[in-house]
Order: C-alpha cells, then sequence, then structure tokens
C-alpha cells in the first residue's frame, strides 16, 4: 500500500467519531456513499459524454483504452464489493467484460450496475463489519480500508478519464458552462 494511501486512511480514521469508530454508528459508510455517489457518478457522466467512437482511443500503446478503463472500474467495483463480503450476481463475470465485444451502451450498463452493486454492498454492511480483516492483494486489512480504497480507485480512474476525455476534445459535463 502507498505511503500517500496510507496516509490518507490514517488521517481519514483520525478524523472519525468515536462512536463510528467503537461500531455504534454507520457514519462511515454513510459518508463514504455520500463521496463516493458524486466521483462514482461523475465516471458515468464521462462515459456517456464520450462518444462511442473514441472509445477505441488510448494515449499510448499499453495503455488501457476509454472502453477498458471503463470496464475495468466495472470490473473492480464487482472484485472489491465481494471483497466486502458481497456475493457475485448470477450471470456477471467482470473477467469477461470485453470491450472489443461490447457496445458503449453495454458498457455503460455494465458500469451502472456495478456501481449499484457497490453501492448496494456498502448500504448492507454493518458498521460492526468494519474491522472485519480481509485479504487486500496480498496484505491483511479492515473492510474500513477496502472501502477507502474503493474510493481511491474511482477517483484515480475518474481523473484518468477526465484527461481522457479532454484530450478528444469532451469537456465533462460538470465543467460545461451551460450548467
Amino acid at each position: 500500500m502507498s505511503l500517500l494511501l496510507a496516509g490518507t486512511l490514517f488521517a481519514a480514521i483520525a478524523v472519525i467519531p468515536a462512536s463510528a469508530q467503537n461500531g455504534s454508528s454507520n457514519a462511515v459508510v454513510s459518508d463514504f456513499l455520500k463521496v463516493y455517489s458524486t466521483s462514482s457518478g461523475k465516471v458515468v457522466q464521462l462515459a456517456d459524454a464520450i462518444p462511442e467512437d473514441a472509445y477505441n482511443w488510448r494515449p499510448a500503446e499499453g495503455v488501457r483504452s476509454v472502453g477498458e478503463a471503463i470496464l475495468h472500474v466495472a470490473g473492480s467495483n464487482y472484485f472489491f464489493a465481494t471483497k466486502l463480503g458481497a456475493h457475485m450476481p448470477e450471470g456477471v463475470d467482470p473477467r469477461s467484460f470485453d470491450p472489443s465485444a461490447m457496445s458503449k451502451d453495454e458498457m455503460i450498463a455494465a458500469l451502472k450496475a456495478s456501481v449499484e452493486f457497490m453501492k448496494n454492498t456498502l448500504s448492507s454492511m454493518g458498521t460492526d463489519t468494519l474491522n472485519e480483516e480481509i485479504d487486500m492483494f496480498g496484505d491483511t486489512a479492515t473492510k474500513r480500508q477496502m472501502i477507502f480504497a474503493v474510493g481511491d480507485h474511482t477517483g484515480e480512474h475518474l481523473g484518468q478519464l477526465i484527461a481522457y476525455a479532454r484530450s478528444n476534445n469532451v469537456t465533462p459535463p460538470w465543467s460545461r458552462s451551460d450548467n
């Protein structure tokens, strides 16, 4: 885990009220969902705003294309949710997400479904589960840490998709002067 992420996690946990830390409140998940709804919503808005003919665009060889980045976010939402205790929905296999076999609308639908799956997973978590330890990429972490990783991951790819959009002359919808 990077020092920046570890520092961010420490700072975030340090400001959580004692009532949330000892399991008497669901403030952590509630607050996270507000932030996650905004960032994941922007990812969906960008996926919609970028034209389908730019979904194969990539900034350089060996770097994810627009479509690959969108499906990576979708697949990761499912992966992270299963780490938090959810069961993969029947018929969903994120490893089979293939941008070359999916239309823009299908990719957006997969992204939206994964965001809702993550939101439902988080909403159903009891505060008492936040301190449960799980395997997080070979390290032991709490489910609370995994929640922060979800936010970090979403923010990382939101930034990536903003850069991709602007490289394709697409202004993020929330940045347009007509809003």
